[in-house]
């Protein structure tokens, strides 16, 4: 049947599927698993929310978080319509009552279990999660590591002592099985740098106060300082756009993006700007409560994620229009967004944890 439609038409129809079916679909023939696996049709599929961690109220009678899965998939070229939606909830890892989630990376989540002590990747598109053995030292802080692109295999890095300029850490890597510890030189004072962390790359970068971001090299385990282009708040991120480094810069009302030219140099563009007039205009905030709080950036569009009061909205900053509204939780007037992770499809993603 593939063969009578062409390629052209069953690409159309492949890009509107839920992701578990193109993973399942695969083995259908060998004609269906290349035009799957292929670049062409990677570019057209969608964008997926794979970790969404918010505060929805009571639990059993007792006050907590809820950590969930929600799997969308939106138009792949950013158009109204045409979409597939999904929604799962983490019930299969058999720790989610009693675990945490500290980071999530490409699709990956990474679990931490108080009792008994231990971390877990989850992988939430194959519903499979690995247990990692214990680090030596205790942690302090977490971040997980993942580009199922370049390689099924992830790294956990684990900060475990700080030094007047830099800090100890343990890394595992899934390819090893195994921890190894490691000393940083961050280029600054330590009492500098923030918790904020995101990974790309094979690097994690960790915003540092009041304006610097440090790139940790996860293969060389070498720092590197840049200067950003506005002062470090508690509302900044960074993150990645199109291979490029991103930071936003939020007052709550007012949201500048930066993007990085010259990281020798310390050069950044302004991007984009957006404020909460853009939001009212389109139909999003009411203007007696119109704030938001920047979330994420797409990593291949000029979209970015912000939470408004019970709402995850896209906003396209080309178009200048919402292109999306979800709304989480039961009792929607006590939902609070805490952080999203977003990651495009990949075929590479079934083999991990696989």
């Amino acid at each position: 049947m593939d063969g009578e439609m062409g390629e052209d038409v069953l690409a159309e129809i492949l890009v509107r599927l839920p992701h578990k079916s193109l993973a399942r679909f695969q083995c259908v023939s060998t004609t269906w698993q290349g035009l799957i696996s292929a670049d062409y049709l990677r570019r057209r599929l969608p964008l997926i929310t794979s970790g969404v961690l918010f505060h929805d109220g009571p639990r059993d009678g007792e006050g907590g978080r809820r950590a969930y899965t929600y799997a969308r998939a939106a138009s792949a070229t950013g158009e109204d319509g045409g979409g597939v939606a999904e929604a799962d909830d983490m019930s299969f890892f058999p720790c989610h009552a009693t675990s945490s989630i500290i980071d999530g990376c490409n699709g990956l989540l990474l679990y931490y279990a108080s009792c008994p002590a231990a971390f877990h990747v989850v992988n939430p598109t194959t519903r499979r999660w690995a247990a990692l053995p214990e680090p030596r030292r205790k942690t302090l802080l977490s971040v997980l590591s993942f580009d199922p692109c370049a390689s099924p295999h992830y790294k956990v890095v684990c900060f475990t002592g700080w030094l007047p300029r830099g800090a100890s850490i343990e890394v595992f890597d899934s390819e090893t099985g195994a921890w190894g510890e490691h000393e940083l030189d961050f280029g600054l004072d330590t009492d500098a740098m923030s918790a904020t962390m995101h990974c790309f790359g094979g690097a994690v970068h960790v915003l540092a106060y009041s304006g610097h971001v440090v790139r940790i090299d996860l293969a060389t385990m070498a720092c590197t300082v840049t200067a950003l282009p506005a002062p470090v708040s508690y509302r900044a991120r960074a993150g990645h756009c199109r291979g490029r480094l991103r930071y936003a810069s939020s007052d709550g009302s007012r949201l500048t993006l930066w993007e990085l030219v010259d990281a020798g140099k310390s050069e950044w563009v302004a991007k984009h700007e957006l404020g909460v007039g853009d939001l009212v205009s389109g139909g999003s905030c009411h203007p007696a409560t119109a704030t938001f709080v920047f979330m994420a950036f797409h990593p291949e569009r000029e979209v970015v994620y912000l939470w408004t009061p019970s709402k995850l909205i896209a906003f396209n900053m080309e178009q200048r229009r919402v292109e999306e509204e979800c709304v989480f939780g039961s009792g929607k007037e006590d939902a609070q967004l805490i952080q999203i992770w977003l990651f495009p499809f990949s075929r590479h993603l079934a083999s991990c944890l696989a």
